[in-house]
């Protein structure tokens, strides 16, 4: 988004786009939710599978994928979470829409931790991460209409700013195609 409020309909205002999730109101609390809710379930995944916790690790990795879950959702725009009836296989989907950003997150993060190395993507931490997105959205819908109602916000806010993003890119995709 510029500071107008507009989302930029191309890659010029790159620092606000990224940054916006984080500094308006409800986002700022949409990030942060979403971030302790993905920490929490890929935590619980690496206990399951007998792995030794990385809580900075995984929130680091999920921050910075935060501004990315519009621009690499290849897939149909993100569904409402929550609702009557909740599909586990509709709702798992839409959690693996989420890895693309996941692995632009772990790819930054390990930059950041290890330096201009190219990271490992066969290893048990990608895979536990793999899985913790997955599983996620399905826990974070069951859950969603239980949440106090400025973490519902939130967390639709990040949702609608991705499905905004998603729409912008493949705009510009098909205005490309057309010329």
């Amino acid at each position: 988004m510029d500071r107008s409020g507009e989302t930029s309909p191309g890659y010029t205002n790159v620092l606000w786009n990224t940054v916006d999730p984080f500094t308006i109101g409800k986002g700022a609390i949409g990030a942060a939710s979403f971030v302790a809710i993905e920490t929490a379930v890929s935590q619980v995944v690496r206990r399951v599978m007998n792995a030794p916790y990385n809580v900075g690790e995984a929130m680091e990795t999920h921050a910075f994928s935060v501004p990315f879950l519009g621009q690499l959702n290849f897939g149909a725009p993100y569904a409402a979470y929550g609702g009557d009836s909740i599909d586990v296989m509709a709702e798992a989907s839409e959690g693996a829409k989420q890895i693309p950003a996941a692995i632009v997150g772990y790819t930054a993060m390990n930059l950041r931790r290890n330096g201009l190395k190219v990271p490992s993507f066969s290893n048990r931490d990608f895979l536990y991460m793999m899985v913790g997105k997955i599983l996620s959205r399905p826990l974070t819908s069951y859950v969603y209409d239980s949440l106090p109602e400025d973490i519902e916000v939130g967390l639709s806010v990040i949702q609608a700013l991705a499905n905004k993003q998603q729409s912008i890119v493949n705009a510009v995709r098909d205005q490309k195609k057309e010329l």
